[in-house]
């Protein structure tokens, strides 16, 4: 079996995986995804392994926000406002991520899993009554509030690879009080628009020139699996997943740190 067959063969299932659950959720699956190619390429720069994440979040926010626009749960107005607040801001989080050295990025991104699944675990989506407005009903200093905070959001996401939506989901609904299915399918809205400016510019600055290959073998499997999570995000109670995802995040957070030791 050729090597090229092998790599396809060991990354496209999980390709499937976080397509599915990425999608399910509203996070692109770059949180789940980054500590995976952190353990799979220990010799890999972090510029190579966020490029290769953000190429995949893009792929898999792409074809969940079709399928989410099917189902009519994108919020456009508020989808385009934020994408437009966020463009600079992955820019920039690419910009910052060829500073970071891997001996700093993975205990930085092990406190950043470690923070984001304590709050998810101790706060799931849907666990409280939060009063959620409807479509387009946002108002002009919930639209501020929210572009300033997409903003930020869109440059740690593209400085850790992890696409943001585990951030900007909990900030929508709980924040803004946008219902938990809209704000997911609108956070994939704005994911598509940060990831592929994020990933044209890991591309611009040589980033792929070791990493393609993963990037299309992942690419093909977060495509089959995006409307997977879509079709099961109707079905499944949100805080179990919301719950589950966390726990999995702080044991990787924590096994990132453990390694410095």
């Amino acid at each position: 079996m050729s090597p090229e067959l092998t790599e396809f063969l060991r990354l496209t299932p999980l390709g499937v995986v976080v397509g599915a659950f990425g999608t399910l959720i509203g996070a692109g699956g770059g949180a789940v995804m980054v500590p995976v190619l952190l353990a799979l390429l220990p010799q890999e720069t972090p510029a190579t392994i966020t490029s290769i994440s953000m190429a995949t979040v893009f792929f898999n926010a792409y074809s969940g926000t079709v399928a989410y626009m099917r189902m009519g749960r994108v919020d456009y107005r508020m989808g385009t406002l934020f994408t437009l607040a966020s463009l600079p801001g992955s820019v920039f989080g690419v910009l910052l991520i060829h500073q970071l050295p891997r001996n700093l990025f993975d205990p930085l991104f092990g406190l950043l899993l470690l923070s984001v699944g304590s709050l998810l675990f101790a706060y799931p989506l849907g666990s409280s009554q939060v009063n959620p407005r409807s479509h387009g009903s946002t108002s002009g200093h919930d639209t501020f509030i929210g572009s300033i905070g997409t903003a930020y959001i869109a440059v740690l996401s593209s400085l850790m690879g992890i696409g943001g939506g585990i951030i900007h989901v909990p900030f929508l609904v709980r924040i803004l009080k946008v219902q938990p299915h809209t704000a997911t399918a609108t956070s994939h809205f704005v994911l598509t628009f940060v990831a592929l400016t994020a990933t044209v510019t890991h591309v611009v600055m040589g980033d792929f020139n070791e990493g393609l290959p993963q990037a299309m073998y992942l690419a093909v499997g977060v495509m089959m699996g995006a409307p997977v999570g879509a079709a099961l995000s109707t079905r499944l109670h949100g805080s179990l997943i919301i719950r589950l995802l966390a726990g999995a995040l702080c044991l990787v957070g924590l096994r990132l740190l453990v390694r410095l030791f």
